[in-house]
């Protein structure tokens, strides 16, 4: 048998291989032809666009090269942010420090100002003694100039403001807000002269009376932010942002167009957007030293926060630029140099070095016919190129490939067909032969043992070898015996071919378990009150009837419970339930027998089959009874199963739909 297996894979699938590695092999170069062709015809398409994006970066760069170095930093965050399309930046000098931003941290304080004012402090912000706080801010105001004046004045201001003298805090206040120091102060004056515009239009905010002076303090206080006064000086970055942000929280309270400040106030909000970005990278990449393991003019991503930003490392003449890029502006300026690529059958994907989609088709159909990196300013990052709605060429393609295929798999269809039939009759001879050489040898050797019994049985009493008429009575109860067995024997082998040739019939009609179970026991009675046996009937109450053919379920419990009795020791005990059981009616065989092992339990219905001998010596049996059980029982559209273990009996359940 398992050559001839052997034989008909090797038929089967020999050919099978050759013919699927043949397909393989065309279809893969039908596909590899298309590809080359599309290759071929937007490669040089492709090798333009990348040169014109390295083009338009070295443009970039070269203009941040010719920089005026005299320029401030909020005149190059303007023009990056406005001219350039960046987000944002950090400037560093030539020894790596940051130039910008320049927060109020990194300059000196000025010390000697807080021991001016201690003692109104004490009084303003712990005493809450307003009057005496106002009047000694008055009295510093009279006696020093310059920064301890203006911030003894804004004291003075916050004061009166608490008291509820507005007019007089605003009096106070407009000293500061409209002094001229403005123009040709340092940074810490012009903190103060800034912070002091904020408060003069928080006091008159609101208030007819004051409407001139909040409009003209308005503009004051939005001149002040991004700008740079007549010594060089500007605001602090941090500040300047809080006094932007307060500037466009205002802003949206007033008429912008009356001011005269409207298009300053929209660019105010691309640069507090930049500046934003500049401040919170700033404390990542305090000096050149943090970024010793950037590239230069290459660009990576700043995992930093939660929005997507890029960052371009640039050496300049005086120092060095950390240039910063949202994915939306990277996304725009590589938009301009792939106009042209999309056509009626094509679109485009850019993807960055951690495979994010920056710009293109989100969901193109298929793969890519073709990639290309995209220059040196952006390493690892590509753009591949798809076809609309499928693939031309592999279109044409697949309409061969097609061809192949369904060639292919007829063919291979008619050789597993063939193998298949050839398989089955094999299989069907082998099943056959080994069939009638197993039942040849069960029946000669179950026939031939009662058969020897009974001759020599007969031989005896023929030639008068007994000793009295009690003698002659056992030898022809033992001649019935062997008549008896042999007569199921026979009715076995005979129930066995009706099933293998499907011949056997059932007559199906209602009928009672309870009666089913007592005609099967009292079939086996006689036997088993013979010996040490204990045979016990149990049947439950309003059981419902079942359609079965009655004879064939007689004979499924009398096979079960003659098993129970050859296969049970000396002292036997056996016991016969009928029950119902979830819309089922059981019949339940048990027995305190010698038991079956697990292998046995998973081969106990198959034909011919017998548990290991040692277990039951003398028991003789052809090995059929539960393999016609079993068959009767799925006639029935029921189940059987076993439960044993050696040396502890077994039980056999059958189950029948009831009704």
């Amino acid at each position: 048998m398992r050559w001839v297996v052997l034989l008909l894979a090797i038929a089967v699938v020999l050919p099978t291989v050759c013919l699927l590695w043949f397909m393989t092999q065309v279809i893969s170069n039908e596909r590899l032809a298309a590809r080359q062709k599309l290759f071929n015809v937007y490669q040089g398409q492709l090798a333009g666009i990348v040169r014109k994006i390295d083009a338009k970066w070295a443009q970039r760069c070269g203009l941040l090269d010719n920089e005026d170095t005299t320029v401030h930093p909020y005149e190059k965050l303007a023009l990056i942010a406005g001219r350039d399309g960046c987000d944002g930046f950090i400037a560093y000098d030539a020894t790596g420090k940051r130039t910008y931003p320049l927060l109020s941290t990194d300059t000196k304080s000025r010390i000697e100002v807080s021991e001016i004012f201690r003692d109104a402090w004490e009084l303003e912000f712990t005493q809450q003694r307003l009057a005496e706080a106002a009047e000694l801010y008055g009295q510093r105001a009279k006696f020093y100039s310059g920064y301890a004046r203006l911030a003894a004045l804004i004291g003075r201001s916050r004061c009166l403001a608490k008291l509820g003298k507005v007019d007089d805090a605003i009096e106070q206040c407009k000293q500061v807000a409209f002094s001229p120091l403005a123009e040709t102060a340092d940074q810490e004056v012009l903190v103060l002269i800034a912070n002091a515009r904020l408060l003069l239009t928080k006091f008159t905010g609101g208030k007819e009376a004051h409407a001139e002076l909040f409009e003209e303090t308005f503009r004051k206080l939005a001149s002040t932010v991004y700008a740079v006064n007549r010594a060089g000086v500007a605001l602090p970055a941090d500040h300047n942002l809080f006094m932007a942000q307060k500037v466009l929280e205002i802003g949206q309270q007033v008429s912008l167009v009356r001011l005269g400040i409207q298009p300053l106030y929209g660019r105010l909000k691309e640069l507090v957007t930049a500046e934003e970005r500049s401040i919170h990278l700033a404390e990542y990449y305090p000096t050149t030293e943090s970024l010793r393991n950037w590239q230069m003019d290459k660009f990576r991503s700043l995992p930093v926060g939660d929005e997507e930003l890029y960052g371009l490392y640039h050496q300049t003449t005086n120092g060095s630029l950390l240039l910063l890029l949202s994915k939306a502006n990277i996304a725009s300026a590589l938009r301009e140099s792939v106009t042209g690529i999309d056509d009626p059958y094509v679109v485009h994907r850019i993807i960055d070095e951690a495979d994010g989609l920056i710009g293109g088709s989100e969901q193109p159909q298929g793969e890519p016919f073709t990639t290309a990196s995209i220059g040196e300013y952006l390493p690892g990052w590509r753009i591949e190129l798809y076809f609309k709605g499928g693939d031309v060429f592999e279109k044409a393609a697949n309409e061969q490939i097609a061809v192949y295929v369904w060639t292919g798999i007829l063919v291979i269809g008619l050789i597993l067909l063939a193998g298949a039939f050839a398989g089955k009759a094999v299989s069907k001879q082998i099943k056959l032969n080994s069939l009638k050489n197993d039942l040849i040898a069960t029946v000669s050797h179950e026939l031939k043992t009662p058969l020897a019994s009974m001759r020599v049985l007969v031989d005896t009493l023929l030639e008068g070898h007994y000793g009295d008429q009690r003698q002659a009575t056992e030898y022809l109860q033992l001649i019935s015996k062997e008549n008896e067995r042999l007569s199921r024997l026979i009715d076995n082998f005979l129930t066995f071919s009706r099933m293998e040739r499907n011949k056997q019939t059932f007559h199906m009609e209602k009928t009672s378990p309870v009666t089913i179970a007592h005609d099967a026991a009292e079939a086996v009675r006689t036997k088993f009150s013979g010996g040490q046996c204990e045979f016990e009937v149990q049947t439950g109450e309003n059981l419902p009837d079942i359609v079965a053919d009655h004879d064939a379920l007689v004979t499924v419990l009398v096979n079960l419970l003659d098993n129970a009795y050859k296969y049970s020791q000396q002292d036997k005990h056996i016991q016969l339930q009928v029950f119902a059981e979830n819309s089922s009616v059981c019949f339940r065989v048990s027995d305190t027998g010698v038991g079956m092992s697990r292998r046995s339990v998973r081969k106990v219905f198959r034909r011919f089959y017998q548990a290991d001998r040692s277990l039951s010596r003398g028991v003789r049996g052809c090995g059929l009874g539960l393999s016609i059980a079993k068959f009767i029982v799925d006639a029935h559209k029921g189940a059987i199963t076993v439960s044993s273990k050696p040396g502890q009996g077994s039980t056999f359940v059958v189950r029948l739909p009831a009704g």
